[in-house]
Order: C-alpha cells, then structure tokens, then sequence
C-alpha cells in the first residue's frame, strides 16, 4: 500500500497493485518514519494484501506547522485588512471635511457679497438722488 492523505481523523491509502483508495479511521495504524503501519492486515479486493503504507516521495508536514502557517496567513491578512479600511475612512472623513470646508466659505462669500452688494445699491442710489 502507498500512502496517499493524511485527513484529520482518517489517511487515505491506495493500493500498488491496482490503484484503489482505501480509508482507516485515526484508532487503526501508528505512525512511522517510513509511512504507517496499520494494527490489522488490509486486503484489496484484486487480492494484494499489507499492513503498511510507504509514504513515497511525498514530503509531508505535521499538522501543527500546517495550522500555524494558516494562522500567520490569516492574521497578516487581517492586518491588511486593517490598514486599508483605515486609510479609506481617513480619505472618506478627509473629503467630508473639504467638502463641507468649501461649501462654509462658499457661503461666507455669498453671505458678503450680498451684504457689499445691498450697500453698494442704497448707495448708487442716494447718489442718483442729489
């Protein structure tokens, strides 16, 4: 038997002679340097039979580096995610504030013009009158 995945709670193992996959559950082989080695004979149904899978040439890693690999990867994304919804509320308030900056002396300005331009009328027109 040729090892084939190592789940969580099963390993996946096929056979040499005719390729079929074959399932253990956790309770049913030991893990060791060369592959695992299972704690009753399995038996194909083309007739082969064994009680060890051989890893091959698969180089293959704990779990536990798995995780903390997937936990590095989530918390950098997570970081990622952090810097950039800042800076967009820094842009969304930066543009609230301009915007409303701009339309205060917008109206300052018409606010002044209207005051300049009624006195300038009252004005011209104490003038027109003498």
């Amino acid at each position: 038997m040729e090892f084939i995945r190592d789940y969580r709670h099963f390993i996946e193992v096929g056979c040499s002679a005719c390729g079929r996959k074959h399932t253990l559950s956790k309770g049913q082989y030991n893990i060791t340097l060369q592959g695992y080695e299972f704690h009753s004979e399995i038996s194909c149904s083309c007739g082969q039979a064994s009680s060890k899978a051989y890893k091959g040439n698969k180089s293959w890693t704990f779990k536990s580096d798995n995780n903390e690999m997937m936990k590095r990867n989530k918390a950098t994304s997570f970081k990622l995610m952090l810097v950039i919804g800042f800076t967009i509320v820094f842009i969304a308030s930066e543009m609230v504030y301009m915007f409303s900056t701009k339309d205060a002396e917008q109206d300052s300005a018409a606010h002044d013009v209207n005051i300049t331009g009624a006195s300038s009328y009252y004005a011209n027109q104490s003038l027109i009158k003498l």
